[in-house]
């Protein structure tokens, strides 16, 4: 089984894919989509310059844009998402084979994250297995994600650039967007409660206030790139069913629905040109 490590970076953060390569291994390669926006940070460190490591330099910004660039590249049976600052081991890659191999209906696997001793548990994680679906699931982060490169391509899905740090309003959220497509393709979607990857705990999502723009904004954007115009009735509801909630939070309902609205008319009056859906 062949493993492409996709890996999102952007200028200086070229020079931290050092500290993330294992020693070459059979079957294990990387696939690092360097986003240059500043010309100094352009040369490739001589420690990359190996047979297992494929650096591809684009211009601009946004993560989803850079996934999709190293999706374009990735050739390998199983694809697993990366950061620059993200750490495997040997036995990471090894979760992934047995996950893949021992279960041929599986398409796409949400693994979890490790932490650094010394540090919380990345997430809240339920300890058995279940498949995601409309109703089913959880919060999904990049890096617990792997899936079979044909299944995916066959179904032309990739990331929606108008989601995720860097596309515009919505600073986050391409993850979320990618499995529901998966889903909603008719791919088997499977939670592993198994690590195959080490980040540390902070996490920009985490921080968010609640109720805040960034995440009232996406969720209007999300709700309208799922159901369309529904979406709009939807952000009435939940501001008025909310109100006494929003009240607590020092959140107008006004000023939430607004919010909501505009998430969702970014998504009904644009266009992801990357995408079928």
């Amino acid at each position: 089984m062949k493993i492409n490590i996709l890996i999102a970076t952007i200028d200086q953060g070229l020079e931290k894919i050092t500290d993330i390569l294992l020693a070459e291994q059979e079957g294990v390669s990387y696939i690092v989509s360097h986003q240059v926006n500043d010309e100094k940070y352009r040369p490739i460190p001589p420690a990359l310059k190996r047979q297992d490591v494929v650096v591809a330099q684009l211009s601009g910004r946004g993560i989803a844009r850079n996934r999709n660039n190293a999706l374009d590249l990735a050739g390998g049976d199983v694809a697993l998402l990366a950061d620059d600052d993200v750490r495997f081991t040997p036995e990471n890659m090894e979760v992934i084979r047995e996950t893949f191999a021992g279960d041929d209906s599986l398409d796409v696997a949400c693994f979890k994250i490790s932490t650094p001793a010394g540090e919380e548990e990345y997430k809240d994680y339920a300890t058995e297995e279940f498949v995601l679906n409309k109703t089913n699931g959880h919060y999904i982060s990049s890096l617990e994600i792997a899936f079979r490169l044909d299944k995916i391509k066959k179904k032309g899905i990739c990331f929606d650039e108008r989601f995720g740090l860097g596309s515009g309003l919505i600073q986050y959220g391409e993850e979320a967007v990618f499995i529901h497509d998966c889903i909603r393709a008719g791919l088997v979607v499977r939670y592993i409660p198994r690590y195959v990857v080490e980040h540390p705990f902070m996490s920009m999502t985490k921080d968010m206030e609640e109720y805040g723009p960034a995440k009232n904004i996406f969720k209007g954007g999300y709700d309208a790139r799922r159901y369309g115009w529904r979406a709009v009735p939807a952000a009435l509801y939940d501001a008025l069913s909310l109100r006494k909630e929003l009240s607590r939070h020092s959140k107008g309902m006004g000023e939430y629905l607004r919010e909501r609205l505009r998430g969702a008319g970014y998504i009904l009056y644009s266009r992801n040109n990357r995408s079928r859906t």
